[in-house]
């Protein structure tokens, strides 16, 4: 009796655990092989091999059918898609972050990415060294800054014209005479031109030396260098403003806060004086006698 209640025991013991096992099976969501960002991933890159992995995640069947599963992983890449969103490396690539086929063509010209006939994408040469840590979808400010000091001759000039002879007719009619004063604006000069968002970060692409070497079978073909230049979305009405202050001096990329960055593509974000040469000597003589 007692080796049947003893049997009879172990039985709804393991009864019980094999129960709490197929329960918890039941509640937890099932797994699926999804697609992972393994580096950083700017937006408008075309999807390779070399940017995702595979990677097993339990979520729950809504949750999976907005992921990039393995089973249509393969057809993306050999259809030429292209990632159309920002990502982080561990992130699931959304099916909605991915545009194949016509779409992808079209995403990937900087053109028709633009819909507003008010803005144009522009170039700006930089200087990785003179660049902020500026990722696509910033606001940025373009400055413009042209001339050199002589130290010396410092000198700041305001000609004026000659004294106007009174008119005792113009007087006696009321007419009142205006004297033209013209200021000769010296070198150095700067000027904040432009506001925009950055579409994109162009990197210098050079051929890998260890492509194709033996063991480094994984090697890409071409690797990445340092900034080269960054397309910018700015007004229509500025474009003229960059163009003569690329090819007169030198702009400078100056990362704004992304609170204004509505402001910036409304194009309400006040413009500034600008600072010239008589500016920063009057800035400099006010402060010497402080």
């Amino acid at each position: 009796m007692k080796k049947v209640s003893l049997f009879l025991g172990i039985v709804l013991a393991v009864a019980a655990f094999a129960g709490v096992i197929l329960l918890g099976q039941l509640m937890q969501p099932p797994t699926y092989d999804v697609a992972v960002a393994i580096k950083e991933v700017p937006p408008f890159t075309p999807l390779t091999v070399d940017l995702v992995s595979l990677d097993t995640q339990s979520v729950s069947p809504a949750i999976a059918e907005r992921y990039v599963q393995a089973a249509e992983l393969d057809a993306l890449l050999k259809s030429g898609a292209v990632i159309v969103e920002n990502l982080r490396p561990g992130q699931p690539l959304l099916r909605e972050a991915v545009a194949s086929g016509a779409n992808a063509e079209k995403v990937s010209r900087l053109a028709v990415a633009v819909n507003d006939p008010n803005v144009v994408i522009v170039a700006v040469p930089v200087k990785t060294d003179d660049l902020p840590a500026v990722v696509s979808g910033d606001a940025v400010a373009l400055i413009y800054a042209n001339g050199n000091v002589n130290a010396q001759s410092l000198v700041t000039a305001t000609v004026t014209g000659p004294t106007p002879t009174p008119d005792p007719l113009a007087a006696l009619q009321g007419i009142s005479e205006t004297m033209v004063v013209t200021t000769e604006v010296q070198l150095p000069v700067a000027k904040w031109i432009a506001n925009g968002v950055v579409y994109k970060l162009n990197r210098e692409v050079r051929e890998n030396p260890n492509y194709g070497a033996p063991g480094k079978d994984n090697e890409p073909r071409y690797i990445e260098g340092d900034i080269k230049s960054i397309d910018v979305v700015v007004q229509r009405a500025t474009t003229e403003w960059i163009a003569f202050a690329l090819a007169n001096g030198k702009v400078q990329i100056g990362l704004l806060p992304a609170i204004v960055r509505g402001q910036v593509e409304k194009n309400t974000l006040p413009s500034t004086q600008g600072v010239t040469w008589s500016d920063f000597e009057d800035r400099f003589f006010a402060e010497r006698g402080k």
